[in-house]
């Protein structure tokens, strides 16, 4: 007779809500090996470069702003992409605030700067015909400030701090015309900083663009060549 479904009670007897834990290891577990074989397999083909432009959009205290950035990576098996770039924040984000300046209070706007080296790895797990489906993760290491212009309109910093970000995402491409894609995705942006700067940093992402394949071009451009 099963005992009733509730707080602090289980259908499963010990031994038997044991087996259903080990099972779901292991196959969690073989999931990662299996991942990790077929990274490490398409990272066994030949690499090649990667030039891009990056552009996302999130937001800052509820405020919609837009990220760019620029990357450069290798890309190997046209799975496996990974690299270092850097972006920063595009969009102004600014706040009244006060500011005690030569011993006078007074009231300023203050803004938001933002820039940070993202290292970043993406594999995609799914391609089938002009689709695909990739998890890109990337890192964000910078500084963050907030800035107000002083009396005489020199940029002064308020406040800065040390950023450091984690946003991984998920994304659907789909390929035509032999050497464009469109994509889009969605994603998170976790924050730490050793200083506050007045703004919440942990948003949601989304990402909304074109993909060109310049290395699909220079490849046939260089194949007319020969």
């Amino acid at each position: 007779m099963s005992a009733p479904l509730g707080r602090g009670h289980s259908a499963f007897s010990p031994p038997v809500r044991a087996l259903i834990l080990s099972l779901s290891l292991l196959l969690t577990l073989g999931a990662h090996a299996q991942l990790l074989d077929s990274i490490g397999m398409f990272l066994q083909e030949k690499p090649r470069l990667t030039v891009g432009l990056d552009s996302r959009g999130s937001f800052i205290s509820n405020q919609n702003v837009r990220m760019l950035g620029v990357k450069v990576g290798l890309e190997h098996g046209g799975r496996v992409r990974y690299g270092i770039g850097y972006s920063f924040l595009r969009t102004p984000v600014e706040r009244e605030q006060q500011v005690v300046e030569n011993g006078l209070t007074r009231t300023v706007t203050t803004r938001v700067r933002l820039g940070y080296v993202t290292p970043f790895f993406s594999y995609a797990f799914y391609q089938r015909g002009p689709w695909e489906v990739s998890i890109p993760v990337q890192v964000g290491i910078g500084g963050g400030s907030l800035v107000y212009d002083d009396l005489e309109g020199r940029t002064q910093k308020l406040k800065r701090a040390f950023v450091f970000l984690y946003e991984p995402a998920m994304t659907v491409q789909y390929r035509f015309l032999k050497y464009f894609a469109v994509g889009g995705g969605l994603g998170y942006r976790l924050a730490f900083t050793n200083a506050s700067l007045d703004e919440s940093l942990n948003a949601p992402v989304y990402i909304l663009g074109v993909r060109v394949f310049f290395g699909d071009v220079y490849k046939d451009l260089r194949g007319e060549e020969e």
